[in-house]
């Protein structure tokens, strides 16, 4: 074991060019700010965080609430200034903690708007604050020359790859099921809806052709890390990368997770295979710099480092423990890499029952949430919970201190027929805790 750990540790600690770790940052920091505003011009800013008169908050975050409007522009603001500040690599550790912060605050306001890459994005800024990636082709190295390095320690790189490929692995993993694999779903329901498209719509109307995609999607996430990773393979793995994500942007409505893939797998190639292209295409000779130290990694790096990993190994399996089917109860579905593996559909009515006056009313969502809200909320029973709550708290201040609160629930999944979701005889309110509400999801009958 110290054998082993010793030898982990010397391979960590060889020095490497730099080059890919700048590339990253570049391409991470531009491509952030685009993104977030992009998000301002659009108008998500009011969809998301000052129109709901209620958030879907996560579980241990209900402290995390939006503040007006003119503040949250602010703050997407700096968000997306200190993301530019990353790619130019100005003030870089200060804009990486800031981003990283302001990130982070913005994604977990509204549970709703939970996607993978949001999740993706947090951790990657989290490791960028832990890495000298602003000591070369930046403009901290331009004010302060000395700062400059043509080498640093291997895990400041190995620790985004092997970021993004939890992606791709536990995305492959989840996978690893009959909804997929046997029955093509969600892939039937997805690509029947683009037969209008040109040149490839008419290949979605045969039988076989989602069956291709889901078996072609599932050995592409668990082998493309391992084709990355491996120097004689890389270039055509990098070519399917490019391939699988532009093709998956033009036929499905996923931000920009495919950019994120498409850019943040360049963290894989080497300075070597730079110059290549480099010599091919641009002939450019960047300045020499004279290295007079290496860069010095602490004595904590190395064991924080597998306890980090180890944590991202484990957790994305955690629902297991939890759960008989995580694509019907989603008790432990998110942060777990579960990307683009369900078609869920739900329907919800919450009837309120004054237990002083046996009076009872109809709640419906759609006079309180958004459209996104009420259509996530809809099959997903900690949000079903947690609305449960929010009209205990409406009534109560409106002197109902004595009520009951019934869902009518109906769910469907993956092309099946819709069925009742959560048990309509159960009184949310006399639920304490959200984990609570999963003992009460109806079983699902295939």
């Amino acid at each position: 074991m110290k054998l082993s750990y010793s030898k982990l540790k010397l391979a960590l600690l060889k020095e490497i060019s730099i080059f890919p770790l700048v590339v990253f940052r570049i391409a991470f920091g531009l491509l952030l700010c685009f993104s977030l505003f992009r998000f301002m011009y659009n108008g998500w800013i009011e969809d998301c965080y000052t129109t709901p008169l209620f958030h879907f908050t996560y579980q241990y975050f209900n402290w995390v609430t939006p503040f007006e409007t003119s503040i949250m522009y602010f703050i997407v603001s700096v968000c997306g200034l200190s993301a530019l500040f990353i790619g130019l690599g100005f003030l870089y550790r200060i804009s990486t903690i800031v981003f990283f912060l302001s990130f982070t605050y913005l994604e977990l306001i509204e549970k709703s708007w939970y996607l993978n890459h949001y999740y993706f994005v947090s951790l990657v800024a989290f490791l960028l604050i832990c890495v000298p990636a602003h000591r070369r082709f930046s403009l901290d190295s331009r004010i302060k020359s000395d700062l400059q390095l043509n080498t640093v320690p291997n895990w400041t790189i190995v620790i985004l790859k092997l970021q993004l490929c939890c992606v791709y692995f536990f995305g492959g993993i989840a996978k690893l099921n009959s909804d997929w694999l046997l029955n093509a779903q969600p892939l039937k329901i997805w690509l029947k809806a683009r037969v209008d498209l040109p040149i490839l719509g008419s290949l979605f109307e045969y039988d076989i052709t989602p069956y291709l995609f889901s078996w072609s999607g599932m050995l592409y996430d668990l082998i493309i890390p391992f084709l990355l990773w491996t120097k004689k393979t890389r270039p055509i793995a990098y070519v399917f990368v490019v391939f699988f994500h532009v093709i998956t942007y033009a036929l499905f409505n996923i931000g920009m997770f495919p950019w994120l893939m498409i850019f943040g797998s360049l963290i894989f190639i080497t300075k070597q295979e730079w110059q290549v292209i480099n010599n091919k295409l641009f002939n450019f000779q960047p300045s020499k710099v004279i290295q007079f130290k290496n860069y010095k990694t602490k004595g904590f790096v190395i064991p924080m480092i597998i306890i980090f990993f180890s944590f991202q190994f484990l957790f994305p399996f955690r629902h297991h423990l939890l759960t008989d089917n995580v694509f019907w109860t989603e008790n432990g579905f998110r942060f777990s890499w579960h990307v683009m593996v369900m078609e869920k559909n739900g329907y919800t009515e919450f009837t309120v029952i004054n237990n002083d006056t046996n009076e009872r009313w109809v709640e419906y969502p759609s006079q309180t949430l958004s459209t996104i809200q009420k259509k996530q909320m809809s099959f997903q029973p900690d949000m079903i919970w947690q609305y449960a709550q929010f009209l205990k708290e409406k009534y109560t201040n409106k002197e109902v201190t004595n009520c009951s609160i019934y869902v009518t629930s109906k769910v469907a999944l993956n092309g099946r027929f819709s069925q009742t979701f959560i048990n309509p005889k159960t009184d949310l309110v006399s639920l304490k805790s959200v984990d609570e509400i999963y003992n009460y999801i109806v079983p699902l009958k295939d």
